[in-house]
């Protein structure tokens, strides 16, 4: 095993453990195990993906033209809405989003080619309203840096999922209005706002940096790429509503 794998096969087993105890990773506990690059960040990810499951779906943030980062999503912790789910380890957030569903895999074009903008929209199925559920495994102070939080899953916990829009391009738009709710609190209101613009703007580097990485996305995959008005607690027996314009409103109930 190389060096790069056994840091990112021992960086993963601290994030399980952290995982199934609540408990937090502070840097003195990380040390040297930080991962020093994007590819160790990744292989880091996807240690802990082999021990806990499969792969359902990926986040992403990305703006522009610059370099994005994601984050896996187990299968197991992606709920259909209205989603119930009893959790109690550690405290939770919720994130407002639109989500995308792929029709079809884009396993990497002949000669490494990038996938166009077009032929990454072509390959999407649908999109719906969905909330990304927040639990990061990392100690606040000092704060993670953006490799360790990518090799944390950039924080994912889970997804709540609602019914696809097959004529989802009419909807998503960077003007679209946002209203969440939670625990009957109003915490989110607003119009645009989304971390890169319109919200299906990361899917094409996703797409192409996954093929590239021979970890493509498949037929059936979930792609969520940023929230609107960010991530906001949500404490035991609290409900969080999400109501984004054009499509079905989305509920989410977390028992204790």
């Amino acid at each position: 095993m190389s060096e790069t794998n056994e840091a990112a096969t021992s960086l993963a087993e601290l994030l399980i453990a952290a995982r199934r105890e609540g408990s937090k990773l502070t840097a003195e506990a990380v040390g040297g195990l930080e991962p020093t690059d994007a590819a160790a960040a990744d292989a880091a990810q996807l240690a802990v993906v082999e021990k806990l499951g499969a792969i359902g779906g990926y986040k992403v943030l990305q703006a522009g033209d610059a370099p994005g980062s994601w984050g896996a999503i187990l299968a197991d912790r992606v709920f259909e809405a209205p989603a119930e789910v009893a959790y109690s380890i550690s405290s939770l957030k919720v994130e407002a989003e639109i989500a995308f569903v792929f029709g079809r895999a884009l396993p990497g074009k002949p000669g490494g080619a990038a996938y166009t903008a077009e032929e990454v929209t072509e390959a999407v199925a649908g999109a719906f309203a969905a909330f990304e559920i927040l639990e990061s495994r990392l100690a606040d102070d000092p704060r993670p840096s953006p490799l360790l939080a990518r090799a944390d899953f950039m924080g994912n916990w889970g997804l709540v999922r609602s019914s696809p829009v097959a004529d989802w391009q009419r909807l998503v738009h960077a003007d679209v209005a946002v209203r969440l709710e939670v625990g009957g609190r109003v915490v989110v209101d607003q119009r645009g706002g989304h971390p890169s613009g319109v919200p299906s703007h990361p899917l094409t580097w996703l797409a192409n940096m996954l093929a590239a990485s021979g970890h493509p996305l498949r037929a059936g995959d979930v792609v969520t790429t940023g929230a609107f008005g960010g991530g906001h607690i949500i404490a035991p027996g609290e409900t969080a509503v999400a109501t984004i314009e054009g499509f079905e409103p989305i509920r989410f109930v977390l028992r204790g």
